[in-house]
């Protein structure tokens, strides 16, 4: 490894602290910048409440934009769009909701968030009451649809399966989606707030088997997606996702090696009982196991790992611990993430604030120190939240350009202020912290 290792250390005034253990994931790929720096990304997605809204969007502003990443210091949103917003008639887009999703894309640049454009679906899309493929584009096999709860027992409807089953086998409704993939991809592969495509969210089998279907059916459909997306977009990052169920609960996927240098894995990942509310019953070696695996997933893919959602019920018993403990774990494998969701919520749901705009117990935990971009390679990071100590091991690179950055959201973390340290001599490296941005850069020789 080329470089010099260093060890950089952020320790809260007035706070005791010690370094806890580190054992991450070996040699783990990372995100990199147009600068050659490796980037972590902290998130949220942008919103549920765009699934059924008529427009596509929901109540949020500029102003959410800015609080994401100059009050709470994240840097990411994944931004939820639906195929039958977007394609409300066969071939014909709506200008409309690309420009509005131009005017998210101008907000997040502003304030430097990078935008993950994800290509939303529950329960395949709106002829089941829900969000995602057209009316049009909506194959049943003349089953009738009667709703049941919970809502993700629909899934196993007959006319649900029929619709996801015609697009895994329907060369021409493939090709639908692929195009409107591609009319994205035009319109916005160049915004430079863009960091990559989520082609679909939460695959589901349909009436295909199970333990081949991920070989078989969903990884050619994926490929057919990046195909059409790079035809406009040579240089477009790819994030791809297993089936929800059951890998978001921590079990393997199936899909072979995806077979491509510029793709990123985004499982997801929730704990069955937080979910639902019940409880986290504080079994860390199975939540850090899960992790691991969907690590080992990504370095099979040899892509670097992004929790694309993650969440629960915040009347779960022991919640506050479930995502203190999550985030170690994500930590530890050098795993970026996207959050569920920023939304109001009033009731102890997944929401990130209340419909007065303050923060819920959703999003604490998840203001936290991190490496935002690393002018180097990232070997290990941490951070304790009780004593607010950060703790980053990474090698300098020569390819890496630019100050590596530390996300440092001082007015919840460091009322009192901090300290900066390095294992590099004095007067090889210094720092400077941009409190308006919550950005502290780190300069080496």
């Amino acid at each position: 490894m080329s470089g010099t290792r260093k060890r950089l250390t952020l320790l809260a005034f007035m706070l005791g602290a010690g370094c806890g253990d580190q054992t991450p994931t070996e040699s783990p790929v990372l995100l990199t910048d147009h600068l050659g720096r490796e980037i972590v990304l902290h998130g949220l997605n942008l919103s549920g409440t765009h699934k059924n809204s008529p427009t596509g969007f929901a109540w949020h502003t500029e102003a959410d934009f800015a609080r994401m990443r100059d009050e709470w210091g994240l840097n990411a949103v994944r931004l939820v769009l639906g195929w039958s917003k977007l394609e409300p008639q066969r071939d014909t887009f709506s200008r409309a909701y690309l420009d509005d999703i131009e005017v998210r894309l101008d907000w997040a640049e502003a304030h430097g968030l990078h935008v993950l454009l994800d290509f939303h679906q529950d329960l395949w899309g709106p002829a089941f009451g829900s969000n995602g493929a057209p009316v049009w584009a909506t194959m049943d096999g003349g089953f009738a649809y009667t709703p049941v709860d919970p809502w993700w027992f629909n899934y196993l409807s007959p006319a649900v399966g029929s619709a996801f089953s015609a697009l895994w086998t329907n060369d021409r409704l493939q090709h639908e989606y692929f195009d409107a993939w591609a009319e994205v991809a035009t319109r916005f592969g160049d915004h430079p707030a863009v960091i990559g495509y989520d082609l679909m969210n939460e695959p589901w089998y349909g009436f295909e088997w199970p333990l081949t279907f991920e070989a078989e059916r969903l990884l050619p459909f994926y490929k057919g997606c990046l195909a059409a997306i790079r035809a406009v977009d040579p240089d477009a990052t790819i994030f791809f996702e297993p089936p929800a169920f059951p890998t978001a609960s921590g079990l393997a996927s199936q899909m072979p090696a995806f077979g491509d240098e510029n793709v990123v894995y985004v499982p997801h990942y929730y704990d069955p009982l937080v979910h639902e509310g019940i409880a986290y019953l504080g079994a860390t070696d199975l939540l850090d196991q899960a992790i691991a695996n969907k690590a080992a997933e990504a370095q099979m893919h040899g892509a670097p790992l992004v929790i694309g959602e993650f969440g629960g019920l915040s009347t779960a018993f022991g919640f506050e611990s479930y995502l203190q403990d999550l985030m170690t774990a994500f930590d530890r494998h050098a795993a970026g993430w996207m959050a569920w969701d920023y939304d109001k919520d009033d009731g102890g749901g997944f929401g990130m604030v209340d419909s007065s705009l303050n923060v819920t117990p959703n999003l604490v935990p998840l203001i936290r120190v991190y490496p935002s971009a690393v002018a180097g390679r990232i070997e290990s990071y941490s951070f304790d939240h009780e004593t607010r100590e950060f703790t980053l091991d990474y090698a300098s690179a020569p390819s890496a350009f630019g100050p590596t950055v530390i996300s440092v959201p001082d007015e919840w973390l460091y009322a009192a202020g901090f300290q900066v340290t390095s294992t590099d001599a004095p007067g090889t490296w210094s720092w400077a912290f941009d409190d308006a941005t919550n950005m502290l850069s780190v300069w080496h020789d």
